[in-house]
């Protein structure tokens, strides 16, 4: 009896030290790497105060935001950004990061990467780029979906007229990717140190 159970606990404890594995593009209508330009004529200025938001719901699992991929058109000239926000009744509610800059020029497919950005699991977030951008919008083309068996969903598009003060539902889709990974997990030494304390107590007891 023992032993099982001696068996099912290093089995837990190997568990604990190997992690999760899913990574990649985990929401995305720009093919499955989340950088094809599915985009058709179609796209939306996003001024000053005309703000045009993304939203999605994770999956069952925490991960970290890696990147977010968009096509901007061909008047995004400098150094724009994409921000995320929390949810807050269906639109965006507290800004939570914001990309590092990626310089822009033409149509093409550009992408914004992110750091320290920790998406909770079964949690709705929104994407909003940087007032400024020509954002591909359209109505015809497919929604994004999950990618990886990632659990992701769409939550469609809101935008605002008065810089986020009130939300309405768009009938456009973005044309956007989204890539997450595992959220950090312990160091390899933190984790064998704490499986060998593990394993020592369990024998300690059992000897009693």
């Amino acid at each position: 009896m023992k032993s099982k159970f001696l068996a099912l606990a290093l089995m837990a404890m190997a568990f604990f030290a190997a992690g999760t594995a899913q990574a990649g593009v985990v929401l995305s209508n720009m093919g499955a790497n989340g950088l094809t330009d599915t985009s058709g004529p179609t796209n939306t200025d996003i001024l000053a105060n005309n703000w045009i938001a993304s939203g999605f719901t994770t999956g069952a699992d925490a991960l970290q935001l890696d990147w977010v991929s968009i096509v901007g058109f061909n008047n995004d000239l400098g150094t724009k950004t994409v921000a995320i926000y929390s949810n807050n009744a269906g639109s965006p509610g507290t800004l939570i990061g914001t990309s590092s800059a990626t310089t822009a020029a033409l149509k093409n497919v550009y992408q914004f990467n992110f750091s320290g950005v920790n998406l909770a699991a079964s949690t709705s977030y929104w994407v909003l780029p940087e007032a400024g951008l020509s954002w591909y919008l359209e109505s015809a083309n497919a929604a994004p979906t999950a990618q990886n068996a990632s659990g992701f969903s769409y939550n469609g598009v809101k935008t605002s007229t008065n810089s986020g003060s009130s939300w309405n539902t768009s009938v456009f889709n973005y044309t956007i990717g989204i890539s997450a990974s595992p959220a950090a997990v312990p160091e390899p030494a933190i984790t064998s140190l704490v499986c060998v304390g593990g394993i020592a107590f369990m024998r300690r007891r059992m000897k009693k």
